[in-house]
C-alpha cells in the first residue's frame, strides 16, 4: 500500500478548519495554488508583493479591490515540450488568493508592476467610499 504525504492529515480536516482553526491554516498547510505574499506597510500607504515566477504576460494577472481585500488571480501555463510531469512543486493553472489588508485602500490611486517573477502593488489608504475597480499592471520585462 503506497503511503502519500497528505494522508495524515485527514482525521484532522474537520477540526483544523473550523473557525477558529482556519485562521491558522495558512501556517501549517501547503500553499498549493495561492501566491506567496508580503505585505509592507507606511503610515497611510502599503506595498504588496506577491511571488509569480513563471508569468509570461501580465495579461495573464488579474487584479481588484473590494474595501480591505486585494484579490489576485490569473493563470500561470509552464510547457516544456517533450517532457512529461513526474513532480511538482511549483504550481501550474490557475491561481487566486484574497489577502486581506489592515485597512481599506483607494481604488483610484493604485499602482501596479510586474518585474523578475515579483507583482509589486502599491495601495494607499482610503478615507471613505465601498467601490470595487480592476487595476491595470505594467509590464517592467
Amino acid at each position: 500500500m503506497e503511503f502519500h504525504s497528505n494522508e495524515w492529515k485527514k482525521p484532522f480536516k474537520s477540526i483544523f478548519e473550523d473557525e477558529f482553526w482556519g485562521k491558522f491554516n495558512n501556517y501549517f498547510s501547503e500553499v498549493g495554488n495561492e501566491p506567496r505574499v508580503n505585505i509592507y506597510e507606511s503610515r497611510n500607504e502599503l506595498l504588496c508583493t506577491v511571488f509569480l515566477p513563471g508569468i509570461e504576460s501580465v495579461d495573464d494577472i488579474r487584479l481588484n479591490i473590494h474595501d480591505n481585500v486585494l484579490e489576485v488571480s490569473g493563470v500561470l501555463n509552464l510547457d516544456f515540450s517533450g517532457f512529461s510531469l513526474i513532480h511538482e512543486e511549483q504550481h501550474q493553472g490557475a491561481f487566486k488568493r484574497a489577502i486581506e489588508l489592515p485597512f481599506s485602500v483607494r481604488k483610484d490611486k493604485v499602482e501596479a508592476s510586474y518585474k523578475r517573477g515579483i507583482l509589486a502593488v502599491h495601495l494607499f489608504r482610503l478615507f471613505s467610499s465601498k467601490n470595487s475597480q480592476t487595476i491595470l499592471i505594467k509590464d517592467e520585462e
